[in-house]
């Protein structure tokens, strides 16, 4: 079982233990939707994690139907309840929060590692706060200051991430030396990013490479992604692709594939941490 405080990663969690368990029983999801007294559907959103298992179904029907030893009960209880809580990021408005991105929110939230390509900005979770807002500012959502703001302490708050104990989140970005170069704010407020962006990159869970104008083409010139791995061994993981009106959650065994191939090319493409931190360093000592 998973060690997270995400209500969005237990959901997912409990969806593919009861698709195994089901299927270790040597049932189908008609055999189900007829002992729960419901429709194919409503099995298919518990086994998929669209929406939170009810706990009465659980304890009644589905742990009984699959014979689970009762001593497990109380794991998959807990995880159904743990499932149906609020996330602390589901307090922010959709003008801070909007609800495709709320599910991002929760995954990485519970995730235990990340791989990030990014093209243009610094990675959300390695952010400024002043870096934050400026790009904030220069997006197409025309946002009052009062926006912004909100917008920013929702990104401060989900960098706390890093800071899990017991288990921090284990993060590996890949930027194009294009993210040291565009000035985002201004100047000085590119030499503090650029020197936190170092100072994170010292920590032991996270690494960051860049990649040098010099190599050319690479296969991250299509644009940006993220690879979000979760606790256990049985989740394959998701592949993050965002655009301008939402966010595309590839799950698809080839789909994670061909981004983890991708990702693979550009981190051997990339200058090590140790030359990238310096060109981190260089960068923004010439902001400076």
């Amino acid at each position: 079982m998973p060690e997270t405080s995400s209500p969005t990663v237990w959901r997912r969690w409990l969806a593919f233990e009861l698709t195994r368990l089901r299927k270790e029983a040597g049932l189908d999801q008609k055999d189900v939707a007829r002992a729960l007294r419901c429709t194919v559907g409503k099995v298919s959103y518990y086994e998929t994690a669209e929406r939170p298992v009810v706990v009465r179904d659980l304890d009644e029907v589905l742990l009984p139907l699959y014979n689970v030893p009762d001593a497990k009960w109380p794991v998959y209880l807990q995880a159904a309840k743990d499932s149906r809580r609020k996330g602390w990021w589901e307090s922010y408005s959709a003008d801070a929060l909007p609800s495709w991105f709320s599910l991002f929110v929760g995954l990485e939230q519970g995730a235990s590692q990340m791989r990030i390509y990014e093209g243009q900005a610094v990675p959300g979770l390695l952010q400024t706060k002043e870096y934050a807002a400026a790009f904030a500012r220069r997006g197409t959502a025309e946002r009052a200051d009062d926006e912004i703001d909100r917008h920013v302490e929702l990104r401060m708050a989900r960098q706390a991430v890093l800071r899990r104990e017991p288990d921090p989140l284990r993060l590996w970005a890949v930027l194009d030396e294009a993210v040291l170069r565009r000035v985002v704010g201004s100047r000085a407020v590119m030499a503090d990013q650029l020197r936190h962006l170092a100072a994170m990159a010292r920590s032991p869970k996270i690494t960051v490479q860049v990649i040098p104008y010099d190599k050319g083409a690479h296969p991250g010139m299509t644009g940006p992604f993220t690879i979000l791995g979760f606790p256990w061994s049985a989740d394959p993981g998701v592949s993050y692709v965002e655009h301008r009106n939402g966010g595309l959650y590839l799950e698809q065994p080839h789909e994670i594939e061909a981004h983890t191939v991708a990702f693979d090319h550009l981190r051997v493409l990339a200058a090590s941490p140790e030359e990238s931190a310096r060109m981190i360093g260089d960068a923004a000592e010439e902001y400076a």
